[in-house]
């Protein structure tokens, strides 16, 4: 069972009406917050409200990882039927999928705000109160950090909402919006618990918040603002992640994804979680897409879905990432195991049985790191599952430091090359019991690699590592070389694959129709139209 249960009755704190400006809501029917906040229980039920938006379906619980960041160099949507949305770089201010997404990280940061003004008069422990300021302070910052990502300077709210007359905000510059997160974070950091006080990944800790500023500052050093200073802070903040000791790598690479289908923690690799719970036919409703949306296409019937698991394999690899891998057919020592798990080698078809893909159709191999076979919750809901997400894990912060001290150091040092080898070194078993020769897996001469070299190599290990995880867009974009990268992609599918395939065509149509306009989403046109202080991003 999972630690934290997502309480439904959030109306508690704030109303998610969708037809009030998103930045500036009042709950037309609530608790109201001066007759709440008194004892410890409350003050839970209310962080939990704030918990609760990682795991709604628009954002970790299924759009983030999936319909936001599907379609890159790494995958594309393969599924015919939608000709719109993020996907497919086909969008404008109106939109749905990402109005929903601001309109819920919005949510978060109204939640968040109500906590946080609220929480001193509670009676409760002073301890327990420190811990939730930093959990609180944490989650509202991670919600803007999502939101400067997707749309640049966005306005900043740190008080809650009054009335529904201060309706026009205008935004905050990138750099504004970046120091508060910095700034929320690093005393979050400070208040909250160690991971192995918590026992599981779905609360903030120590850990998650030491990595995630590792991701901020790198994402700082990069596209737009380029502060170049941030990445010795990122190279900072990745090694304090592991300052007790209490993280290494899963030995198996399938074993990480295999726990999160069957709700089990690992906390020595996974560090932070979306929880999801149930399968959304409960009283909870806190199931999630991960495993249905993104994972291996089922066809079976409905009376087959209680025993595989539906899926729609709406996430599929390019040529790029599975040709990426090294797979020598004679040699085992010479396999990246990691192809063969995170990208299907077979469909499951009518009848629930494994049907595999031949060797050449690569464009036909979906998504398969969470494989609902291995779900615990029964019956299976055809669309949902408990499949918890992981934000943040292990072996990135081990490549965000591999990258962070590249750059410091004006190419790799010995911090850099072991950081990027233990992970290969996992990729190809050698971390397994009884895996011999184990630096056979690391990277030939990387110490010598100059500084752009390196780079390249943990551009590409970051792809063979964490593909299909949601943070592929983002890398590209704070790395330049986003636009580019998507026209090389689209010149991919015209040269191998078969453009008289509607999926193939749609996916090299959404590549080619990249241009800088994309870098940033176009702020929802609900938003523009009452927010008066509201300027739209360049493009839309």
């Amino acid at each position: 069972m999972k630690k934290i249960i997502l309480l439904s009755f959030l109306a508690i704190i704030c109303s998610t009406t969708g037809c009030k400006k998103f930045l500036d809501k009042v709950p037309s029917s609530f608790v109201a917050p001066e007759n709440y906040f008194n004892n410890e229980k409350e003050v839970n039920t209310a962080l939990n409200g704030v918990y609760d938006i990682l795991g709604r379906e628009q954002t970790f619980g299924g759009q983030l990882p999936i319909r936001h960041a599907v379609s890159t160099d790494e995958s594309f949507f393969s599924y015919a039927s939608f000709p719109t949305g993020p996907f497919y770089y086909n969008f404008g201010a109106d939109d749905a999928t990402i109005r929903d997404l601001w309109r819920y990280l919005y949510d978060g940061i109204e939640r968040a705000n109500v906590l946080l003004a609220n929480l001193d008069k509670a009676n409760m422990d002073e301890g327990k109160k420190s811990v939730v300021k930093g959990e609180t302070l944490f989650l509202r910052a991670f919600y803007y950090f999502i939101l400067v990502q997707n749309w640049g300077g966005v306005p900043l709210k740190l008080t809650p909402t009054t009335s529904i007359n201060n309706v026009n905000i205008p935004r905050n510059s990138v750099k504004e919006v970046y120091d508060q997160i910095l700034k929320d974070m690093v005393e979050a950091e400070g208040l909250v618990k160690k991971i192995s006080d918590i026992g599981f990944g779905g609360r903030v800790s120590k850990s998650a918040v030491r990595g995630i500023l590792a991701r901020v500052c790198l994402n700082m050093a990069g596209y737009p603002l380029n502060d170049v200073a941030k990445f010795k802070d990122a190279a900072t903040w990745a090694a304090k992640v592991n300052e007790y000791g209490e993280h290494a790598l899963n030995p198996d690479y399938s074993q990480v994804f295999i726990n999160l289908c069957k709700d089990q923690y690992d906390i020595k690799e996974s560090i932070f979680e979306a929880e999801l719970y149930g399968s959304n036919s409960d009283a909870f409703r806190e199931g999630g897409r991960i495993g249905n949306e993104n994972g291996v296409k089922c066809s079976a019937s409905t009376d087959l879905i209680p025993t595989v698991g539906f899926a729609y394999g709406f996430v599929s690899t390019t040529r790029k990432l599975y040709t990426s891998y090294e797979y020598n057919a004679t040699d085992a020592s010479k396999r990246d195991l990691r192809r063969d798990w995170a990208i299907a080698t077979y469909t499951l078809n009518a009848s629930g049985v494994k049907a595999n893909i031949a060797a050449t159709n690569i464009y036909a191999r979906n998504c398969a790191k969470w494989r609902r076979e291995y779900e615990v919750v029964t019956p299976k809901n055809k669309n949902y599952t408990s499949t918890n997400f992981q934000i943040l894990r292990y072996a990135d912060v081990l490549l965000m430091l591999a990258e962070a001290e590249n750059e410091v150091n004006n190419g790799p040092n010995a911090t850099a090359v072991n950081a990027l080898n233990e992970v290969r070194r996992r990729g190809y078993g050698k971390l397994l019991a009884g895996a011999t020769n184990p630096a056979n897996a690391d990277y030939p001469g990387a110490i010598s690699l100059g500084k752009a070299a390196f780079l390249k190599v943990i551009q590409d290990e970051r792809a063979r590592e964490l593909c299909f995880e949601g943070l592929r867009k983002s890398d590209l974009i704070r790395w330049g070389i986003f636009v580019n990268t998507m026209q090389a992609t689209a010149t991919e599918f015209t040269t191998y694959a078969a453009m008289t395939t509607t999926i193939y065509k749609n996916a090299r149509d959404a590549a080619q129709r990249v241009t800088a306009t994309h870098l940033l989403y176009p702020i929802p046109i609900l938003e523009m139209s009452l927010n008066k202080a509201m300027v739209q991003n360049e493009g839309y």
